[in-house]
C-alpha cells in the first residue's frame, strides 16, 4: 500500500513539475490553457479511464503523444493527474497496477523529450542500487 501511494504521488508531483517548468503554470491551471477541442479530448480519455478502460485510454494518450504538441502534453498531464487520484479499488477492478501506471507515464514523458526529468524524479529504473 505504501509503495503504491508513493508511486502515484510521484506521478502527480512529476506532472506538476512538468506543468511548472514547461508552461509556468500550476497543474490545476494548466488544464485551462487548453482550447475547448483539446479539453473535450482530455475529458473523453478521462471518462474512458474512469469507465474501466484504462489500458485503452493509456494507448490513446500515447498515440496523442506521437504528435508531441504542447496541447497533447497538457492532455496527457491532465490524464495522468486524474489517474493518480484513483482509488486502490479502481486499480484492482481495472486490472491495472500502480507500477504499470508509472511505466506508462515514464514512456509518455519520454515522447516529449523529458526523460531526464523522469529519471531525475523516478531514478534510472535500475533498482539494484
Amino acid at each position: 500500500m505504501f509503495e503504491q501511494d508513493y508511486i502515484m504521488r510521484q506521478i502527480k508531483e512529476m506532472t506538476a513539475v512538468i506543468a511548472k517548468v514547461v508552461f509556468g503554470a500550476k497543474t490545476d491551471q494548466s488544464f485551462y490553457m487548453l482550447q475547448e477541442v483539446e479539453r473535450q479530448k482530455a475529458f473523453a480519455l478521462i471518462e474512458k479511464m474512469r469507465n474501466g478502460e484504462v489500458k485503452e485510454a493509456v494507448d490513446d494518450v500515447n498515440s496523442l503523444a506521437d504528435n508531441n504538441t504542447k496541447e497533447n502534453l497538457l492532455i496527457g498531464l491532465e490524464f495522468y493527474s486524474q489517474l493518480s487520484d484513483m482509488s486502490d479499488d479502481f486499480f484492482i477492478a481495472s486490472a491495472y497496477s500502480y507500477v504499470t501506471a508509472r511505466k506508462d507515464f515514464e514512456r509518455f514523458a519520454e515522447k516529449f523529450g523529458m526523460q531526464q526529468m523522469t529519471n531525475l524524479y523516478f531514478g534510472d529504473g535500475n533498482d539494484d542500487d
